[in-house]
């Protein structure tokens, strides 16, 4: 009997660990794949900034601006970051701030408090690229803040700052609940170095923190740790909880999952009830049976005992086959309802665990499906589904050095479309972009050959990089895309060449050294353009690397 409670305890125990165990290890995966998409996300928010600092027109505008208060340098500072903005959906607003902390210029209206950078701020945007949060508006909405220096050589010109949405943020950190009572909670440390919670919005929003959080507790004596990363202690609803956390660098956020102790630990808490009340009947049982204990009885108690010993050692199988009328048959029946119990509570957290681990492999793989789209649509062209001008320069780069080992050729082709601006100012955008992803598709088919490359350049302009060729095969190459485009008849009725589409293209080819620049061929081939179009367009020029 003292066998089969000890066993009904151990097994209890075990539960409790083996369900600690399954939760920690629930909370941490789920807390490092929210950290995981946040960061990707913060990570793509800092690299679009860092192109679109990086621009020299930019660079040059801003210059020009500091140096002398030039506005029409002011002016194609707006411009330039205007484009920048429409061409990334997630961006509210782009702030130019001088190396003094006070605003440039806003693309965007702006609250009192975005006019002047504190010094602290300023000095750590100076230094490096910095992912924060912050409070904009008089209705006090909370955005994500990215921004970084602005260089002209060593020299810094300025502070570029993006504000997005937090709503990229709540997506990418949206879905955890394998619990009905799991909460995902992000807080970052205010100037005081206390926790503020950011997102859900009921915190994020609020002025007052509610009173008690999971990050105020952890400071506590309230709070037990051990090696597992496994915090328990009470929320800010004061009620008992479990949670694992994850931090951030950059940001400084902390990312912490939790989950109801009452809704974690139900399975084992009807257990032990069970437990409890089966130990009620066995000490009742028991001394029933030690009045009248006698030698009829040892058999069935030596069995019982045999069935407990059993179970103790984890073989719920073996069940007691015979019952008397009395409190022993009483007991035996409980005691196979007790293993039967348990098989079933065992059988219930096996299947829990297996769920989970289902739901972390398809978040798992929701992720990679995610990265994989976020790539490729940063490498290419929305519109036309080619490669994007990012794309082309990290293409020309490795082509230029391939080149120099190999001793090669290589020839580019920018073509640009002949009074395309009339097709929107006269049919409207949607004829103009349909027009832009027919030219688009006409130059994909007409690109065949291995090695060779074709990107939208900007607007209507496209450039195609033709790998081992000098510029006769590029002349060659050429008259195949003006044949091919003639060949697609897209209406251009606005037109003063043809009542179709028309291209002019330029064309220039080099063999590449390493006193050349990649740039020089695209400028060359830009300068070929426009000896294209001003001696009437719909035809081709070229000029040589010698020409000047």
């Amino acid at each position: 009997m003292i066998s089969m409670l000890s066993a009904a305890g151990a097994f209890l125990f075990v539960s409790q660990r083996y369900m600690e165990t399954s939760i920690e290890s629930h909370l941490a995966s789920v807390a490092r794949l929210h950290a995981q998409r946040i960061d990707e996300f913060m990570n793509f928010l800092t690299s679009e900034l860092r192109l679109i600092s990086s621009r020299t027109p930019l660079r040059k505008a801003v210059t020009d601006y500091v140096d002398r208060r030039d506005n029409a340098a002011l002016d194609q500072i707006n411009s330039i970051l205007s484009d920048a903005k429409r061409s990334v959906s997630s961006f509210e607003n782009l702030l130019l701030y001088g190396i003094d902390g006070k605003l440039i210029t806003s693309i965007s209206a702006l609250s009192l408090e975005s006019q002047q950078l504190d010094s602290g701020m300023r000095d750590k945007l100076l230094s490096n690229y910095q992912v924060t949060s912050t409070i904009i508006g008089a209705e006090g909405r909370r955005v994500i803040q990215v921004g970084g220096p602005m260089m002209d050589g060593n020299r810094a010109i300025g502070i570029l700052v993006v504000l997005t949405s937090m709503e990229p943020l709540r997506a990418a950190s949206s879905g955890s609940g394998g619990w009905v009572s799991e909460e995902l909670i992000i807080t970052e440390a205010d100037a005081k170095g206390h926790d503020k919670a950011i997102t859900p919005l009921r915190f994020a929003m609020a002025e007052d923190v509610p009173p008690l959080t999971l990050t105020q507790i952890k400071e506590q004596d309230k709070i037990k740790s051990d090696e597992r990363n496994l915090l328990s202690g009470k929320d800010y609803r004061g009620v008992a909880v479990l949670a694992s956390t994850q931090m951030l660098k950059n940001p400084a956020w902390t990312i912490m999952v939790k989950i109801d102790q009452d809704d974690a630990f139900r399975p084992i808490r009807d257990q032990r009830d069970l437990w409890l009340a089966m130990m009620l009947l066995v000490l009742v049982l028991v001394a029933i049976i030690g009045v009248w204990l006698s030698s009829y009885f040892t058999m069935p108690i030596l069995g019982l005992a045999e069935v407990a010993v059993m179970i103790a050692s984890g073989d719920f199988k073996r069940r007691m086959q015979h019952f008397s009328r009395d409190e022993l048959g009483m007991l035996s029946y409980s005691v196979n309802r007790m293993a039967d119990k348990l098989v079933d509570v065992s059988a219930e957290l096996e299947t829990q665990l297996r769920l989970q681990h289902e739901r972390a492999d398809r978040l798992n793989d929701q992720l990679i499906h995610a990265n994989n789209e976020l790539h490729w649509l940063s490498r290419t062209d929305s519109l036309t589904k080619l490669f994007n001008r990012r794309t082309l320069e990290e293409t020309l780069e490795n082509e230029w050095l391939r080149a120099i080992r190999t001793g090669h050729s290589l020839a580019a082709i920018m073509l640009d479309l002949d009074f395309f601006k009339s097709i929107n100012d006269i049919s409207g955008h949607a004829s103009g972009d349909e027009c832009l992803r027919r030219v688009g598709s006409v130059l994909k088919e007409t690109v065949q050959r291995s090695g060779d490359f074709v990107a939208r350049y900007g607007g209507e302009e496209f450039v195609i990089l033709v790998i081992d060729a000098n510029i006769e095969h590029a002349c060659t190459f050429a008259e195949r895309i003006r044949t091919r485009l003639a060949e697609e008849a897209i209406p251009h009725p606005s037109s003063d060449l043809a009542p179709v589409v028309t291209a002019s293209m330029g064309i220039t080819a080099m063999i590449p050294s390493n006193d050349r620049s990649p740039q020089e061929l695209l400028d060359l081939a830009d300068r070929a353009l426009y000896l294209a179009k001003a001696r009437g367009r719909n035809r081709i020029e070229t000029v040589g690397p010698d020409q000047t």
